[in-house]
């Protein structure tokens, strides 16, 4: 095999290619810190100046947990530093087997995941966001399942999940006390975390302004964790349901970031197409 394009100008822009992609890395990484130890108003200064409002409801719940954004941030930064040095070095046959691979799956990933998240989105629009489905399948039916078997077996987690996505039971309303027409205190009960606690301790459905602190301390202490705490977030937040909201993220998702998903596959693919041919070249001793 010829390798008819220059291989040190190959390895320069994968050192290039993978020195961008570190600094990424390394900028994700200081959101991360900056929210973790910004201070309370670290969330709503970083929103402002990535200028994010378009994916606020996705961005809310990433800044919650910024670990995590720590994390991912590291690992690409580290990735892409040890690609920089071992591109072009001794040990670069073995690199490039390994990273040309690596690279591919997650261009593969990226383009097919933005892809499905794109045509749920419309789907979400055309269904003015009451349905979640993906590839042709309607995911509503096994997320209510699944939401009342949680507040079944495990309502700490819902009520974590109700404060991070700023919902409030499965459906638009559905926690509202007293009920309204379209739900019963049946249902009530089977979708509101805080509500069933509060129901099984007292007979009823509460509010915050009728149940007072030492009956939801009492309570709190038997379930092992703020139910109050989970009623107020319950309660501030009623208007908008779980579904809606899972919804109006996965819309987000897939609508704004359909294009920088590419951008971003396709800079791994090129990568990685890179990276294939210097392991072409590399195998057949062409130095």
């Amino acid at each position: 095999m010829v390798c008819c394009i220059d291989k040190v100008v190959c390895e320069w822009l994968l050192r290039i290619g993978n020195a961008l992609a570190a600094v990424a890395g390394l900028f994700l990484l200081a959101c991360g810190l900056y929210l973790e130890f910004g201070g309370v108003e670290s969330e709503s200064k970083l929103l402002e100046f990535l200028k994010l409002q378009d994916i606020q409801q996705v961005y809310t719940v990433v800044a919650r947990f910024p670990i995590w954004m720590m994390v991912v941030g590291s690992v690409i930064a580290t990735f892409c530093i040890v690609a920089v040095f071992c591109t072009g070095a001794s040990c670069s046959k073995c690199w490039y087997c390994f990273y040309s691979p690596v690279l591919l799956l997650c261009s593969v990933a990226i383009i097919f995941g933005v892809v499905v998240l794109n045509l749920s989105a419309r789907t979400i629009e055309s269904s003015d966001g009451q349905v979640i489905e993906i590839l042709g399948y309607n995911l509503n039916g096994q997320l209510e399942v699944l939401w009342a078997k949680g507040n079944l077996d495990n309502r700490e987690t819902l009520c974590q999940l109700q404060e991070v996505v700023g919902c409030s039971g499965f459906y638009n309303e559905q926690c509202r006390v007293p009920p309204t027409g379209d739900f019963s205190q049946a249902q009530v009960v089977a979708g509101c975390p805080a509500q069933a606690e509060l129901f099984n301790a007292t007979g009823s459905l509460q509010t915050p302004a009728t149940v007072t602190n030492e009956t939801l301390s009492e309570i709190s202490s038997a379930a092992g964790y703020n139910v109050g705490k989970c009623l107020y977030y319950e309660t501030e937040n009623v208007a908008l349901g779980c579904l809606s909201t899972f919804a109006e993220i996965l819309y987000q998702l897939g609508n704004t970031l359909f294009i920088p998903g590419l951008v971003i596959g396709s800079y791994c693919l090129a990568l990685s197409l890179i990276s294939s041919y210097l392991t072409c070249c590399t195998l057949c001793g062409k130095m």
